[in-house]
């Protein structure tokens, strides 16, 4: 089986969850990624098996406008898809570039897509995400969510495959000088409004009256303007920037618990970072994010926007040493078991080969 891997990313998130699906499907299947010309791929966990090809593609304003203008790259792009011949096209994301040519795609391939967000959120450009989403609905042979959730909520007419966000244990294995776990708890992650910063901010007056050591590591890049004086307090540690891959483990290793208090969102690869470094989390209740987080066993589960709801799960989480450490062993277990890349690969084949048998 001949799969091309398409990703319209070239950092972040995004891109270390298809240098794990490649390295996983690569010993397995005859794979190819094609990613924009400004991927790197030195900075990312690439397997030597994986064959990476870098196109002028894109999904930023600035490549969408330069890579459609410029009418000879979707015939490049085009011509190098046929030159794969693939039995199979798969897409991480839904980009607007990639969507415009599935017209033309669909006609040669059978075409599958991870959607990772099933809605745009709060306060990102969202009329691309919509079109492309739409577009790829209507085209697509099928789908990959990772939650139910995200499946009920998607509503595709075509066949949607849940299959989980894999783990990101290969932080674990990055050579870094050991650190002592602190009275610390964690949030991570690029700073965006919909991931409620605000509400953990105002959970932490209430865990300091319980705890008052316990500090708060603000990990992540973007703006702290919206939270003014929450800010002000020497217990919070602030890391306002891109994390390198070198600091991620220093920084969980740093801390007792993950707190994820988003409002909005469908999943995330935090929790399986904290999983891989034996710690238990607290989130909220949104989207597919409870779906791979068993309450009282790897983590609480708490409404959004409740910020004493917040400080309970953490101060229970704290308060309770022997518990903790049963839940973070707990995390590590289940991430080996349900969200490792090789049970996760073989689902994705499978897909694949039911994809590729309807389009017959």
């Amino acid at each position: 089986m001949k799969v091309v891997l398409l990703t319209h990313n070239v950092g972040g998130g995004l891109v270390q969850y298809v240098s794990q699906l490649a390295n996983a499907l690569a010993p397995k299947v005859d794979l190819v990624v094609i990613a924009p010309e400004g991927l790197d791929p030195s900075r990312f966990p690439f397997s030597p098996e994986v064959r990476i090809r870098r196109l002028p593609v894109g999904n930023m304003v600035r490549t969408f406008v330069a890579n459609t203008l410029r009418v000879w790259r979707p015939f490049r792009f085009l011509a190098a898809i046929d030159e794969e011949h693939p039995d199979i096209l798969h897409f991480n994301g839904a980009s607007l570039w990639y969507a415009l040519l599935l017209p033309i795609l669909t006609r040669r391939y059978p075409v599958i897509v991870t959607i990772h967000d099933v809605n745009p959120h709060p306060g990102s450009r969202a009329w691309d995400q919509e079109l492309a989403r739409r577009l790829f609905l209507r085209y697509a042979d099928a789908v990959i969510v990772h939650g139910e959730w995200a499946r009920q909520q998607l509503g595709a007419s075509q066949p949607c495959y849940v299959i989980p966000h894999g783990d990101y244990s290969f932080y674990a294995g990055i050579g870094f000088d050991a650190v002592e776990e602190e009275d610390a708890v964690l949030f991570f992650g690029r700073i965006e409004p919909y991931k409620g910063l605000q509400y953990l901010l105002e959970a932490m007056p209430l865990v300091w009256v319980v705890s008052p050591s316990t500090r708060l590591i603000v990990a992540g890049d973007g703006s702290l303007a919206p939270y003014g004086d929450l800010l002000d307090d020497e217990r919070i540690e602030i890391v306002n920037r891109f994390i390198d891959d070198a600091e991620v483990p220093v920084l969980f290793s740093r801390a007792r618990l993950v707190v994820l208090p988003y409002i909005e969102g469908t999943q995330t690869g935090v929790i399986p970072i904290a999983y891989a470094f034996k710690k238990p989390v607290v989130v909220t209740e949104v989207g597919a994010i409870p779906e791979v987080v068993e309450e009282g066993r790897t983590g609480w589960i708490v409404p959004p926007r409740d910020p004493e709801e917040l400080a309970t799960g953490i101060l229970k989480t704290l308060q309770n040493e022997p518990l903790r450490t049963t839940m973070g062993a707990a995390a590590y277990e289940k991430m080996t078991r349900e969200l490792s890349w090789g049970p996760i690969s073989d689902r994705t084949i499978a897909a694949y080969r039911e994809v590729m048998e309807r389009s017959r």
